[in-house]
């Protein structure tokens, strides 16, 4: 569906009313807004008020049309939700749009609420809370996930899913409910989902659609559990490295894209877009497209190496899904990581323990997690990778790593012998 405004005199020397066509597959609706506005205040290019100190209330009516848009999305949303996904005709959906933007009976309902905030994270009109930008598509995709996932819940559950309904019970219930046959999901997916589910919750709240706030107890929790992932050392790094792909240009490239990951810690949607641009003495400097935060890294020897290999650019990357495949071609040929590496993870409320070889493990994000872990080890200071990861607090980052009890042994073991030769030196 798309919404837009249009002046119904827009040549007219005093104020005109403003009207929303409504478009929908295939259909086309004009309803009037109670909103007036001279014309030389339009613009009609943004369909929205100009900036200009003639109309200093701009912002506010800008505010009241993103109003109008949403109560549109939701009245067309609540319909098919409450009528197995039927298309309105414009004449059944004239007078219930028209009732609520007089402020009727025409209500939001959750998942009606649910599906146009998804719909505004996908057309760039829902802002991240702290940067104020527009969310990316990246973000908006698990949001659509878990509302796919409770529209079919909704179909099964005895109680009527709604803003009133989504409490402990709820929580309960939809949670058994996923980790049930077919879902069989895990506890951190699981807790994905409760998280998006508070976080459009915490949004309705705020505009005053909602006023349960069942979801804020602290046993409507988000589970997690801590996960069985792998890193690679600087040794299986090297080996990667040095694997002979004469005539697999395709997986080259992709060894290639994956080695400046390991040592940038950039994430592949950072990594995958960088430019000659971002890269100027000896540093890489680029905004994260995830945090919105700049980020400066230096020019690792092995990056360098594989710049001048490609003509100073960086490998053409390709999807993380297809750039996940080829990876673990490369990797299986190393003879490092065909060792066995067992994985537990809770599944359907059981834990379940698998064997896998670590070759298939690996995807992009091991690379990012294989910096943060190998320069811990490195004795690295760890507000310097925090910097570079982005983790805002040491707890979390402590969690990202990971490090072996021999590990932490070996590294302690190293510090003593380095504070010796210390105090030898004195």
């Amino acid at each position: 569906m798309k919404v837009r405004f249009y002046l119904k005199r827009p040549a007219s020397k005093t104020e005109t009313v403003i009207f929303a066509l409504i478009n929908y597959d295939g259909n086309a609706l004009k309803v009037y807004t109670k909103e007036t506005i001279l014309p030389k205040n339009w613009n009609k290019k943004t369909q929205i008020a100009r900036n200009t100190p003639s109309f200093p209330e701009h912002p506010e009516f800008n505010e009241r049309l993103n109003q109008i848009r949403s109560t549109i999305n939701r009245v067309f949303l609540n319909y098919r939700n409450e009528n197995n996904c039927k298309t309105p005709a414009p004449a059944v959906l004239k007078p219930l749009v028209e009732d609520a933007l007089k402020g009727g009976s025409a209500r939001v309902t959750f998942l009606g609420y649910f599906n146009d905030f998804v719909k505004r994270s996908f057309d760039g009109q829902r802002k991240n809370p702290r940067s104020k930008k527009p969310v990316s598509a990246s973000s908006a995709k698990p949001y659509k996930t878990t509302y796919n996932l409770l529209v079919e819940f909704a179909r099964g559950w005895t109680r009527k899913l709604d803003f009133e309904t989504i409490d402990l019970e709820f929580h309960e219930d939809f949670t058994t409910w996923l980790q049930q046959a077919p879902r069989l999901q895990s506890s951190n997916t699981i807790g994905g989902h409760i998280q998006r589910i508070k976080a459009v919750l915490a949004e309705a709240t705020e505009r005053k659609i909602n006023t349960n706030t069942s979801f804020k107890s602290k046993y409507f929790i988000k589970q997690t559990e801590e996960a069985d992932t792998i890193y690679l050392s600087q040794d299986e790094i090297k080996a990667i490295h040095e694997l002979d792909l004469t005539g697999k240009p395709r997986l080259e490239s992709v060894r290639d894209l994956f080695l400046i990951a390991c040592y940038t810690g950039l994430r592949f949607s950072d990594f995958s877009v960088l430019r000659p641009e971002h890269i100027s003495d000896g540093f890489i400097k680029i905004t994260q497209q995830k945090t919105d935060k700049p980020v400066i890294i230096p020019v690792h020897r092995v990056v360098s190496e594989i710049l001048t290999k490609y003509n100073e650019q960086v490998p053409p990357a390709p999807t993380n899904q297809e750039l996940n495949r080829c990876i673990k071609d490369v990797c299986k040929d190393v003879e490092l990581l065909k060792r066995p590496v067992h994985k537990s993870i809770t599944k359907g409320g059981v834990k379940v323990s698998t064997a896998s070889h670590k070759w298939e493990l690996v995807s992009t994000h091991t690379a990012r997690r294989s910096f943060a872990t190998n320069e811990y080890l490195a004795g690295t200071p760890t507000i310097t990778i925090m910097a570079i990861t982005g983790h805002k607090t040491e707890k979390s980052f402590l969690k990202y790593i990971r490090v072996t009890p021999d590990e932490h042994a070996q590294k302690i073991k190293q510090l003593w012998a380095a504070r010796d030769n210390q105090l030898k030196a004195v």
